[in-house]
């Protein structure tokens, strides 16, 4: 079994705050106005920024913010670019 080191534990208090931007954002809950597919974008990017050392709530919030419109984006047409879809294996570390 091979190890990906770019792969980084998250601490269930910091996924906790992640999920709280995403809901103070409109990206989470039951009334986010968000699709799925926005939503999912979404959190894909701030796991990323929380990776690459983005750390506190207000910087992952204005990070979130400068990209809501490409977010927004994604609503319009009704799901992801095929370039920016996850696959699903590269997501499980299969690959």
């Amino acid at each position: 079994m091979s190890s990906n080191p770019s792969l980084e534990y998250i601490d269930p208090v910091d996924v906790a705050m992640i999920r709280d931007i995403l809901r103070t954002a409109g990206f989470r809950g039951v009334e986010a106005e968000a699709g799925s597919d926005a939503k999912h974008m979404a959190s894909v990017f701030l796991h990323s920024e929380f990776r690459n050392g983005n750390r506190t709530k207000e910087a992952l919030l204005r990070a979130l913010e400068g990209r809501r419109k490409e977010f927004k984006n994604v609503l319009g047409t009704g799901g992801l670019p095929k370039d920016q879809t996850v696959d699903p294996w590269q997501d499980e570390g299969a690959r």
